[in-house]
């Protein structure tokens, strides 16, 4: 008897057809790459379907980070051909496969197309993986650029085979807490401050901090439960330069110099949602569903 292969019977393969030989795994192998691919083709779809569908949306409208919403039409194009059996829930798990699509298209042509290879195999590690580039919207910052290549290329020390971050098997719990880490980082390390050298005022007298508790969230919707928020530095902010303000006179004696704008950027980051847990969590309940519709038939 042949090798297993040819049409998908459902019925378990004789020990002849799963015999231990290089032409299994080349079975094997070719049902992976197909797969692969046909999940590669469902992100690039996604991503033209967003990327043609947008339309800018009334102030207070709602929308994306850019004030974009999808066009009139094309939700109920989605739910009337059945589309959330494939992408799941709109718009968020379909936006997923949409940003994974757009992950695929830069590493294609502007990394390049050898690293297509080390991408992962898994919908929510791509999305987790775009949230590297895109996190503060839709523009990467050359920062963002810089990261995600260290996390593509980079060699890390971690005694695992891989040699970089990035690999195939790589999981979305293993990118959020890389991006987590090295996104709050860059927030310490800022160096967004532009002071001008011709300015006297630059002895420190001064450095205030905050607790890293800042960047906390809870992973699965990005709730702020422990810790100050950011709302909170904001004021602070405020406070101190109104203060240095009224102290200084106008006699430019004394300066503030602020870092806000990257940790606002960072505290974005971490507060992101997500979404990868919605498709297992809707995984989960469709199958609680099917056991219940199977219960009541029986």
């Amino acid at each position: 008897m042949a090798i297993y292969g040819g049409k998908l019977t459902f019925k378990q393969p004789s020990k002849a057809q799963v015999a231990l030989t290089s032409d299994l795994v080349n079975v094997i192998r070719e049902h992976q790459s197909k797969s692969r691919e046909h999940l590669f083709h469902l992100c690039m779809i996604a991503y033209g379907l967003r990327t043609h569908n947008m339309t800018r949306s009334k102030a207070g409208a709602g929308g994306n980070a850019k004030g974009e919403k999808y066009k009139d039409g094309f939700e109920g194009w989605y739910n009337e051909n059945q589309l959330g059996d494939i992408y799941g829930s709109f718009p968020v798990n379909f936006t997923n496969y949409a940003m994974a699509g757009r992950l695929l298209e830069y590493v294609r042509w502007q990394v390049s197309e050898k690293y297509i290879a080390h991408l992962p195999n898994r919908v929510t590690a791509l999305y987790a993986l775009s949230q590297i580039l895109w996190t503060q919207g839709d523009t990467a910052t050359d920062a963002s650029r810089k990261l995600f290549e260290n996390a593509l290329i980079q060699p890390i020390k971690d005694g695992s085979k891989h040699n970089a971050l990035i690999h195939p098997l790589v999981t979305r719990k293993e990118i959020d807490k890389w991006r987590h880490k090295h996104i709050t980082a860059l927030a310490g390390k800022s160096k967004s401050v532009k002071v001008d050298k011709a300015d006297p005022r630059n002895i420190v007298i001064a450095t205030v901090k905050v607790h890293k508790d800042l960047m906390k969230f809870t992973k699965a919707t990005g709730e702020k439960r422990v810790g100050p928020k950011l709302e909170d530095v904001q004021v602070l902010i405020k406070k101190l330069q109104d203060f240095i303000t009224s102290e200084d006179k106008g006699k430019s004696r004394f300066a503030l110099f602020s870092h806000l704008d990257d940790v606002a950027a960072a505290y974005k980051a971490a507060k992101n949602p997500d979404f990868g847990k919605s498709i297992i969590d809707e995984d989960r309940s469709s199958k609680r569903l099917d056991k219940k519709s199977l219960a009541k038939k029986a």
